[in-house]
């Protein structure tokens, strides 16, 4: 059984349509897995990206103590103050497997136009960590369009205008604000007293891209700070459409009258850390007389749209998977057992040679491989192949959850089909070897005197 590899291929030539029509059938069956793997992967790249980078969290976010849930109802007792922040920055910046730090201060406040006020969530970023972000590789690979503002500039590229802050496209349509700060430049000034119950306001308001911000302050006073609108963006998320807006850090303190942040996050190398980063982190405060609550990206407590969402996903990836297994290990099965038949005389005559049943039942399985094997290399050339016209269409379509569209690409991964041709190969060498066990255990003289060979 030395040449048994090269005796298995030559066997197969004997019915050749057949063969070739498992072979296809084999091929297109993996085509398809490799399809649904590689737009798997898109999709976990591009939610990961939006997770950590867009939605200004970081790979680990840094709490204090309980301050996931508690730190909006009660800053003052579960925000992170100066020296805090410090220590985390300090760690962060020794650990190598941070890129970066940031601080965030989120909170609620009205956002008003000088006509009325709308409800709107806060986030306060450093802009020095906005340009980073905003110029991430990751970010650029993955979610380009979502990063892009829809219109003018994000607060980094506006270093002498502090009060600049970006407004979600939603709210910028309920303030009235069609124009951003650099649209803006050059029109008559809208008159000091707004004119809110008359037609004119449309034309008074579209003249600049003031706004106003008002809140209630740590010690609970009411505050407000006037805003120059730069941009207008689509956030990561659809639930933030009608209410979101980006400031700086140092204009949310203020208006908020604090110097605490809500969170640090922490960018890292390579997102395989943050669990480890997570624990060491939380241990080295510890000894230091911090508690803090440091929560990877993937820590459903964190970010549960992003934890459900590749739930949900990888259970349908799978039982598709599952699906097409079954349906190539039945193929396979069909077309051995016909082989079967065919030779039943043929395997009698090994057995009558002296051959063991453990060697021919390995011949015919090696036969199935060699003809699994086949099918696959032609399915992954497919697969690719239909991947790169898939990419190339320009189809676009909605993801749940994102406001806009996005691109419709496939992006192969050599892992993701090694993974599914490992979790194939296997089924058609079981289904091929139940089918000649059961017919080499025949008596040899029922084998050599069957009619069907």
């Amino acid at each position: 059984m030395e040449r048994a590899w090269a005796v298995a291929a030559r066997n197969l030539r004997r019915n050749r349509r057949r063969n070739l029509a498992t072979a296809l059938a084999v091929a297109f069956g993996f085509a398809g897995l490799v399809l649904i793997g590689c737009y798997g992967n898109r999709v976990e790249q591009f939610l990961r990206t939006n997770a950590v980078y867009l939605q200004h969290s970081g790979h680990v976010t840094v709490f204090l103590e309980n301050g996931l849930h508690k730190a909006s109802a009660e800053p003052e007792k579960f925000q992170l103050k100066p020296a805090a922040q410090q220590k985390i920055l300090a760690w962060a910046a020794q650990d190598r497997r941070v890129e970066f730090a940031a601080r965030y201060l989120r909170g609620v406040g009205l956002a008003g136009n000088g006509c009325g006020t709308h409800p709107t969530r806060l986030l306060g970023i450093e802009p020095s960590a906005l340009q980073r972000i905003l110029h991430h590789s990751e970010v650029a690979k993955w979610s380009d369009e979502i990063a892009r503002p829809v219109k003018g500039r994000w607060m980094d590229a506006y270093p002498s205008l502090p009060q600049a802050v970006a407004v979600s496209e939603g709210l910028s349509l309920l303030l009235q604000k069609p124009r951003v700060h650099d649209e803006a430049v050059g029109l008559p000034p809208a008159p000091l007293i707004l004119h809110c119950d008359t037609d004119q306001r449309v034309d008074e308001l579209g003249r600049d891209a003031n706004v106003q911000l008002a809140a209630i302050t740590y010690d609970g006073s009411l505050n407000a700070v006037d805003a120059e609108m730069v941009a207008t963006f689509h956030p990561s998320e659809t639930l933030g459409e009608d209410g979101t807006m980006y400031t700086s850090l140092a204009m949310l303190q203020t208006l908020f009258a604090t110097d605490q942040a809500t969170y640090v996050g922490l960018f890292l190398h390579n997102e395989k850390d943050a669990q480890a980063v997570a624990r060491d982190l939380t241990a080295a405060l510890a000894k230091d007389g911090l508690a803090v609550e440091a929560l990877p990206y993937h820590d459903e407590r964190s970010k549960p749209y992003y934890v459900g969402t590749m739930a949900f996903l990888g259970a349908v990836a799978g039982f598709i998977t599952l699906l097409v297994e079954l349906v190539l290990a039945l193929t396979v099965l069909g077309a051995m057992t016909l082989t079967i038949l065919e030779r039943t005389r043929e395997i009698g005559t090994w057995r009558a040679l002296g051959f063991t049943r453990g060697q021919v039942t390995a011949l015919i399985v090696r036969e199935a491989l060699i003809l699994s094997l086949l099918g696959l290399c032609v399915g992954l050339l497919l697969g690719l192949l239909a991947s790169l016209a898939i990419n190339a269409s320009g189809i676009r379509f909605a993801p749940p959850g994102v406001p806009g569209t996005i691109p419709l690409i496939i992006v192969p991964a050599a892992w993701i089909c090694a993974l599914q041709a490992a979790i194939v190969i296997p089924g058609l060498g079981l289904a091929a070897w139940i089918v000649v066990r059961a017919q080499v255990k025949r008596n040899l003289v029922d084998l050599l005197t069957s009619q069907t060979g």
